[in-house]
């Protein structure tokens, strides 16, 4: 015998679908009933369709699916021509565990204060386990449920370790009967969260944090004594093989995460912000998954054209081209998936699937990135994702194709249960019908979604709204007549069969009158013009995604500069109307009357040509915090983990003839971070700008800065004084030393990374930039490094170096310093402009650096005060911004001069580099022309125009005709000083 049930599941709401597991206080039983949904077009995976066809399961499971024979003691339910998917997996929920709020401030606590289980840091929170906290509550898992999610991997959002994240079905039932893999994923972070421990207070402490986490699980799981028992690397070191997610905050930081992971053998999958599209093909070479989120950025309000000046390029860049980051990493053949959170208005998640389709997307990428991609992920391939035998029961039930405006969710099956959505109507009354009105034929076409249709009376041209309402088979309609709208009728009427009705209706005088509908024809959706998926009308990505970035990256190629006069810091000094070839971008030859066939020729007539200039001491081109101020020593922290390419001092620079520089940690720590030496390729990504195999080097600091003296009351780190710096430094110089023996003595010694990095200082393997100022503190650290055998190779700023410009050149100490800058803080009291001067006469290595994003866009002319201030020789002025600091940091054999072989970083001048009057009129690095005067009106142009298209096609979008636009506000720059102290995770 065979059970036949409407489509509406309330006889299932209280199945339980496994063994109950508990005693029960009613008589509910175990549901062992077979259920077979039949009349269904079901897709029981990405690609697959099938029609016509039949899912049967039982307790929670599939047991086949397809066009099968359906055994005689299943109860039937008809599908009613619905269409069934796959239920949607979210990767990254969040929902469900307790929730902190991001810190965004740094404490002045420097020791972890859970001594029992933290790793080294409170931000280490690797033995969480979100089941351990998780309890099932319907109500907060609606929003996914009502947009079609039947499992979600939910965690703690607590920290830069956050614990194990647990996966979950989201139908009723007890909490116990949703847990399907308690230990799902382990789940990372760049954001320390509550913790309330100093460090790390930046980006870079954040990834040093993680890379010494997972040196220290390593060494954790091998070690052979039990006499350190650590709950925190304990776990890690259990969890760290499970699936790994990252929570990224920018492009970017996909590239960081993955370097990390490269060192420790991992492939994480990366919780993407919404831009990974800027730099697809380098996210591409991660081989990681990347969720991505389906909120974008809002129009801006362009309303009042003055406001618009304000809007920021790549800003409007970015609101045209994110809807397409999905298709972008779909082309460069990236796997992603899809998550919900982040979308403020969860009820637009089915309108974000279609808007993907109409990108470009196919529906079976979209439904693959919800479903199997996201099983593959978290490895349950085989249990969730496709609707196949042996798979649980999660499966939406839809009104018609799901990527149809028109097609709604009706129920949400998780674990063979039913979550209702939206109530199924009996009757699809949509059509075209004839309606006979008190003998007068009408036109009458029911049209709309099927839980809530709409109606229209036509005659002739003249059309008329209907009031329309369905209700346990009763049609209710209020008409009035397209001619005459003073006549009124009312419908009451059972549907017996929608294709023909007859009966009375009642007119405004309460007067029966006869009426007629004859069913002329089904509905059709009207025919909206059909959105071409095209990105011919949309912007170029540019590298970098900011002002003048390329569509494509400029490539090497030869040039001839001609006539020029050639400052080449040699012996050969400055020759007048030379010839300088590049070709392969290095300097090829140089002479007069040269001559190619396959170069571009440049008239140098009238103009100078030099060497790039380097500035030995810059803090551009850094991401969210250029001081980790979470300890005395920070030196496992390194610069050339955070660098930001897309910044656009880089250019500003090229077009001020910079083409190298150190980028360096600031002054809060008297052991501070490690450098990064980079080339201004402009257009690269972090990589491509590093200086190849450059030399190492890591920044100290003494003075004010290192002992908190303008940081407030409440700051306590250790050292409060001058003495407490030498202190500190001897102390952990020393504790190096003992590390060095740790190494020799024990195999299995912990590899410590700040102590690493301070033992290569110790070794003379990692040069030293030393902030410094005052005579007394200087000698200090000579004395120190003398006791400890290594030399100091730069001190920095170095304002009282002229005296004591004999003890530096006998250590062997080199000087990189201001031009002219003095009083403008208590340590600087007796600094005079004289100073670079008088060091290089006395025969040190002296350079004149910026310190500053602006400065360093003239330090042509900060040398030149040098002939001013000191009379020193202007070929000698002009080799403290380029061949003085490249030989301090010791790539003076690629750079720093003109010369046969060497790296074409050349500039080429309007006038006398050392003049005020002087313009970059050409810049190149390695060959490669990054900037041309000639150019940059037409570079103007186009940032102009683009900005002008992208304004204009915000005017008539659809949000912006909607009033669902944000303000426009001026993009703020964070321009990072010595002394800058930001919080973790600040803006760039």
């Amino acid at each position: 015998m065979r059970i036949y049930i409407f489509f509406t599941f309330a006889l299932l709401t209280n199945a339980v679908i496994a063994q109950i597991g508990y005693w029960p206080n009613d008589t509910a039983g175990e549901d062992h009933s077979l259920y077979a949904l039949t009349n269904i077009t079901l897709h029981t995976d990405a690609d697959t369709t099938i029609a016509h066809a039949t899912l049967l399961f039982k307790e929670g499971e599939i047991l086949a699916a397809g066009e099968i024979s359906i055994p005689d003691h299943a109860v039937l339910i008809d599908g009613k021509n619905s269409h069934v998917y796959p239920s949607f997996i979210d990767p990254f929920a969040k929902i469900g565990t307790s929730q902190t709020t991001k810190k965004r401030t740094w404490s002045s606590m420097y020791e972890p204060q859970d001594d029992t289980s933290s790793a080294y840091n409170d931000a280490m929170n690797a033995d969480t386990r979100a089941v351990e906290n998780y309890a099932y509550n319907p109500k907060v898992w609606e929003d996914h449920l009502n947009q079609g999610f039947g499992t979600a991997l939910t965690f703690q959002q607590d920290g830069i370790v956050r614990g194990t994240a647990v996966l979950v079905g989201l139908g009723n039932g007890k909490t116990a009967h949703k847990i399907l893999k308690p230990d799902a994923a382990l789940m990372l972070s760049l954001d320390k969260g509550k913790s309330k421990q100093a460090y790390p207070t930046s980006l870079m402490g954040a990834i040093a944090m993680l890379r010494q986490l997972y040196l220290d699980a390593t060494w954790y799981k091998n070690k052979e004594d039990n006499d350190y028992i650590n709950p925190a690397l304990d776990a890690f070191a259990q969890y760290k093989s499970l699936p790994t997610i990252i929570e990224t905050e920018d492009k970017w930081d996909i590239l960081r995460a993955d370097k990390i992971g490269d060192e420790a053998g991992v492939q994480f999958t990366f919780m993407g912000s919404g831009n990974e599209y800027q730099r697809a093909p380098e996210i591409k070479s991660t081989r990681g998954y990347v969720i991505l989120p389906l909120e974008y950025p809002k129009p801006m309000d362009i309303t009042d054209l003055l406001d618009a000046e304000k809007a920021d390029i790549a800003e409007l860049k970015h609101w045209e081209l994110a809807p397409y980051n999905a298709k972008y990493l779909a082309d460069e053949n990236i796997p992603f998936v899809l998550t919900l959170n982040k979308l403020k208005n969860k009820s637009d998640f089915l309108k974000k699937l279609r808007q993907l389709k109409e990108t470009g997307l196919s529906e079976a990428q979209i439904l693959a990135a919800l479903t199997e991609k996201t099983a593959q992920m978290l490895n349950v391939e085989n249990q969730i994702g496709q609707l196949k035998k042996g798979f649980l029961a999660n499966f939406i039930v839809t009104s018609g194709d799901l990527f149809d405006e028109e097609s709604i969710i009706y129920e949400n099956w998780v674990q063979g249960q039913p979550y209702r959505i939206n109530k199924i109507p009996q009757l699809d009354i949509r059509g075209t019908y004839e309606m006979v009105l008190n003998g007068t034929s009408y036109g009458l076409k029911v049209k709309g979604k099927i839980i809530k249709p709409s109606a229209e009376i036509t005659a002739g041209k003249d059309k008329r709204k209907v009031k329309l309402m369905i209700s346990d088979h009763k049609l209710a309609m209020e008409i009035k007549l397209p001619q005459d709208s003073t006549q009124n009728y009312r419908v009451l009427y059972p549907i017996m069969n929608y294709k023909a009705w007859e009966g009375y209706a009642i007119n405004q005088n309460r007067e029966k009158v006869p009426f007629s509908i004859t069913h002329l024809a089904n509905f059709e959706p009207e025919g909206k013009e059909k959105k071409e998926s095209t990105t011919d009308d949309m912007g170029k990505i540019w590298y970098p995604f900011n002002a003048f970035g390329y569509e494509v990256l400029p490539k090497q190629k030869d040039y001839l500069i001609k006539n020029a006069t050639v400052w080449t810091n040699t012996s050969q000094g400055i020759l007048q109307n030379w010839d300088v070839f590049i070709s392969k971008g290095q300097i090829s030859r140089l002479g007069q009357n040269l001559s190619s066939s396959s170069a571009e020729v440049i008239d140098g007539t009238g103009m100078h040509l030099t060497s790039g200039i380097i500035d030995e001491h810059t803090h551009i081109g850094i991401s969210r915090g250029v001081n980790e101020v979470g300890s005395n020593n920070t030196a496992e922290v390194r610069i050339g983990d955070v660098i930001n390419p897309d910044d656009i001092n880089f250019y500003r620079q090229l077009a001020g003839g910079v083409t190298v520089a150190q980028q360096l940690h600031g002054s809060a720590n008297p052991i501070g971070g490690q450098s990064s030496i980079v080339k201004f390729r402009w257009g690269q990504d972090a990589d491509g700008m590093k200086y190849e195999d450059a030399p190492k080097f890591i920044k100290f600091a003494l003075g004010e800065n290192v002992k908190q003296s303008n940081w407030g009351r409440s700051a306590n780190r250790f050292p409060k004084s001058r003495p407490g710096v030498e202190q500190t430094m001897d102390f952990w110089f020393t504790r190096a030393l003992e590390y060095e023996q740790e190494k020799k003595s024990n195999p299995n010694y912990r590899r410590d990374l700040r102590l690493e990095a301070s033992l290569e200082v110790v070794k003379n393997e990692r040069f030293i930039t030393c902030h410094s100022y005052v005579q007394s503190e200087i000698n200090m650290f000579m004395n120190m490094a003398d006791k400890f055998g290594f030399t100091v190779n730069t001190f920095t700023h170095i304002l009282e170096g002229y005296k004591v410009a004999d003890k530096m050149k006998e250590h062997g100490a080199n000087a990189s310093t201001f031009s002219d800058w003095w009083a403008y803080k208590e340590e600087v009291r007796e600094a005079i402009p004289y100073n670079a001067s008088i060091l290089n006469e006395v025969g040190i290595t002296t350079a004149i650096n910026s310190d500053d994003a602006e400065m360093a866009r003239r330090l042509n002319q900060e040398a030149g005060k040098m002939v001013k201030y000191g009379n020193t020789p202007p070929e000698e002025a002009w080799k403290m911004v380029t061949l003085n600091p490249a030989k301090i940091l010791h790539i003076e054999d690629k750079v720093g001069s003109i010369e046969k072989g060497k790296d074409a970083d050349l500039v080429l001048w309007t006038d006398n580099p050392l003049s005020v009057y002087a313009k970059t009129n050409k810049t190149f690095v390695d060959g490669i022309l990054y900037y041309d005067a000639d150019q940059q009106a037409q570079k103007d142009r186009i940032v102009a125009e683009e900005k002008n298209r992208i304004i204009q096609k915000m005017l008539f979008s659809e949000d912006t005709k909607k009033g669902n636009t944000q303000s426009i506000k001026k993009k703020e720059e964070v321009l990072y000083h010595c002394d800058t102290i930001t919080a973790t995770n600040q803006a760039h």
